[in-house]
This record gives C-alpha cells, structure tokens and sequence, in this order.
C-alpha cells in the first residue's frame, strides 16, 4: 500500500513541531547550593554530598530542574537532571559561599562542563538533550576598591568594586552555545575573583518510535521523489 506523500511529511512535521528549546540563565552554583531558582531546583549534591564548602578537582554539582516546557505543549511540566562538573583548577579549586575558585583571588584553568543528562518531556516522552552553555559570568566581592578581570572562553570580563563596603559584583558574557566554558587568566588588586553562573540550554530529540517514523518517512519521501 502506497503512503501519500502529503501524510508522510504532515507525519514529519507534527513529530519535530513539538520539540521546543528552552535556556536556563543565570543558574547560580555555589558551595551552598543553587541559587535564584528555588521553584525549579531540587536534589542537589556536590561530590554525592551535601551542599558545602569543597575543594577538589573535579567538582561534581548534581542537580535536578524542573517546570521547563520542552515539548511545546505550552505547560511547564518537564524535568531534567544533569551534572555540572568544574575541573581541571588544580589541587586548590574549590566550591565555597561565592563560587568557584582556585584560591582566594585566583580563578585559573577552570573547565565547566555538562553531562549525565537524563530526563523525557512528561506528555511526549521525547528525550531532553543539552546543547550547550550560551554564557557565564564571574564574580568578585570584598570590602575595598577592586579592579579583577578573568577570561570567560578567551574574552576578557572586567569585576570592579567602588570600595563602599562589602560589594560582589557579577559580569560575563554570551555566546554560541558551546559544549565547555573555560574560566582563566585571572588578574586582580585585590578580593575574591570566582566563577558564578551559567546559562544553559536544552532541547528535545523524538523518543525512539518516533525517530523510527521519521526515518521511515524520510525514506519515503525520497523514494516519492525519485519515481
């Protein structure tokens, strides 16, 4: 039996119609947890623990974030969990109040990654996906007049405090989403220089079936079109 081209592609089309991209921005990750998105974050580790001041190479931040919309069905009922490493700062890279570091003032050869990802949309199944980082910031906070810059993936962002007490200043950078964010170079007068948040983004693939009907219909169509 011959399958009209027009229901192959209408078939195609309303499979790949539901998947959406959503960005995480700004998700603040600390010694202490996570930070700015209570009503979304839960289950968090470091290291299999609990939240707390660590030093170590890698650093493992295993979170779960949920009401997310990825299967463009327009309700927020989707969760994915994943793991946000920091690694390669050496013996002194640590997770603390403020961020992440190598030693007070210091914030070098600090490599972010995802990975881990697990999670399907509630209502399609689909599989969520992690595309990529699409910014990062970094932090400075102290109690004087500061000026500290840090690369963020070779572009250099300035940190300056005006010295009336105690100030944390945060600034970064957006870019193309990319698999890892390096935080290095890091220069400073004078108080803490850290890594401080990240944007993140996800988006879904067809659950295995549906890959098989796409794949099937793409065949079909090619088929439809050599005839």
């Amino acid at each position: 039996m011959k399958i009209p081209t027009l229901v192959v592609a209408t078939l195609a089309t309303s499979l790949s119609a539901e998947a959406a991209v959503v960005t995480i921005t700004a998700l603040d990750v600390r010694g202490t947890g996570v930070f700015g998105h209570d009503a979304n974050v839960s289950s968090v580790t470091i290291n299999g623990a609990t939240p707390g001041t660590l030093t170590a190479d890698p650093v493992n931040v295993r979170l779960t974030y949920s009401n997310l919309n990825l299967d463009g069905d327009a309700t927020a009922n989707d969760s994915v969990t994943f793991t946000l490493t920091a690694a390669g700062g050496g013996a002194a890279q640590r997770i603390w109040g403020q961020g992440i570091d190598t030693g007070f003032g210091n914030l070098n050869d600090v490599t972010m990654t995802v990975s881990a990802v697990s999670g399907t949309t509630t209502d399609s199944g689909q599989i969520i996906v992690f595309d990529g980082f699409t910014g990062a910031n970094a932090g400075t906070g102290g109690d004087g007049i500061f000026a500290n810059t840090v690369q963020i993936n070779g572009t250099t962002v300035n940190l300056a405090t005006t010295g009336s007490g105690f100030q944390f200043v945060v600034a970064g950078v957006d870019f193309a989403p990319t698999p890892a964010v390096l935080f290095d170079n890091s220069v400073g007068t004078g108080g803490s220089i850290v890594a401080r948040s990240y944007d993140l983004q996800f988006s879904t693939i067809p659950e295995p079936s549906s890959l098989s009907l796409l794949a099937l219909a793409g065949g079909l169509l090619a088929s439809r079109r050599k005839r």
